[in-house]
């Protein structure tokens, strides 16, 4: 009994461990013209297992996307609307869960008519698992709704990117610009929905 109990804590532990993820080539792939960071060999979790994995990261996310300095990096008690990771296509192939602040209630409702109110933001953080049993932080995702006029063609919505190291990837109208121009033009796809994806059925909190 006590052998089993000690495997198993050896097995958590080797499946939370931190992939060096970005330093791996093996594991990463730029979508084509420099786009999306995209992860290769993605593993498929079953949502509680997800879940559970989720939980035994988020406090060192959190402390990562802290040292970028920026506003909103602890948002853990912001609304969560997903019950468990899911996997993100858009977003490289990553397990994302997606928060709100309370500018962005009416997220589910809105539309390029109605559009979001002003200062709304929407978070998704990310993690990812490969076929080889890797597990990795990966970067935060921010869209925060700016004054009329700041980037028309992507609805005002301001797009920034954060490593799990804390390191700014890139902001729209600021550092990097750039770098995350594909982040707008990804979410003109919806963008009779206020440029905002639809969550999965299947994983919206009740």
């Amino acid at each position: 009994m006590i052998r089993t109990h000690s495997l198993l804590i050896v097995a958590l532990a080797l499946m939370i461990w931190p992939l060096q993820a970005w330093a791996n080539e093996s594991i990463l792939e730029r979508w084509p013209e420099g786009g999306h960071i995209r992860i290769n060999d993605p593993r498929d979790l079953a949502p509680e297992e997800a879940e559970k994995i989720y939980d035994a990261l988020l406090d060192r996310m959190i402390t990562g996307y802290a040292k970028s300095g920026l506003d909103n990096m602890d948002y853990r008690a912001w609304s969560r609307f997903n019950s468990s990771p899911y996997i993100s296509d858009q977003h490289g192939a990553r397990f994302v869960n997606v928060y709100i602040n309370r500018d962005a209630d009416k997220f589910f409702i809105a539309t390029d008519q109605q559009p979001m109110a002003v200062g709304s933001i929407v978070i998704k953080n990310s993690i990812s698992a490969v076929e080889s049993g890797g597990i990795s932080r990966d970067p935060l995702f921010v869209m925060e709704k700016m004054a009329p006029g700041f980037a028309p063609d992507f609805g005002d919505w301001r797009y920034t990117m954060i490593m799990p190291n804390g390191k700014l990837f890139g902001m729209t109208g600021g550092p990097g610009n750039r770098a995350v121009a594909f982040c707008g033009e990804c979410h003109l796809q919806v963008a009779e929905r206020d440029h905002l994806f639809e969550l999965p059925e299947e994983y919206l909190r009740r």
